[in-house]
């Protein structure tokens, strides 16, 4: 995922990366395979030269990771590949194809925020802010959904498991 090759790399030698690197990329994906919020905070916390509690904390625990239930931020900050390739250059060059959601090159990215939407529905599916995308994973035919939450339940298995993706 050149994305976050290129997001962590840049991290881990200069000790920065933009805001929206942060949400976009590192968080998004810290979101979308439900890495605890502590993990998160302490790493943003260690790498970042930038990072003070006072700010770092109630943008991660917030606007990131949405663990405060929406108190600051109205909706999670999350995307596809499909935002990430709008919105930066990182999908050009990648390995994997942006434009995929379940094929075995597919972007991770595609297969984990509909997976996310789905197990969080509960939570988030009344949230009005995330209306638009509820109705496309509804309209969406059941066999693209069960397609969508294999790739998903399959990525986060070999994370688990230590693998690359």
């Amino acid at each position: 995922m050149r994305c976050l090759a290129q997001t962590i790399g840049q991290t881990l030698q200069t000790a920065y990366a933009h805001h929206i690197q942060r949400l976009m990329v590192t968080g998004n994906f810290a979101l979308l395979i439900g890495v605890a919020p502590p993990q998160l905070c302490d790493w943003y916390l260690a790498v970042y030269m930038d990072a003070f509690d006072w700010v770092e904390l109630p943008n991660t625990l917030g606007m990131v990771l949405h663990a405060d239930g929406g108190y600051l931020g109205s909706k999670p900050y999350c995307s596809s590949g499909q935002y990430i390739k709008r919105m930066s250059d990182y999908c050009q060059g990648c390995a994997y194809d942006v434009r995929d959601s379940t094929g075995s090159n597919a972007c991770p990215f595609n297969a984990l925020y509909w997976h996310f939407l789905m197990r969080q529905r509960p939570r988030l599916g009344k949230n009005p802010r995330l209306a638009m995308p509820y109705r496309t994973l509804d309209k969406m035919a059941d066999s693209k959904r069960q397609a969508l939450w294999a790739r998903g339940e399959t990525l986060l298995a070999k994370l688990d498991s230590g693998e690359a993706l």
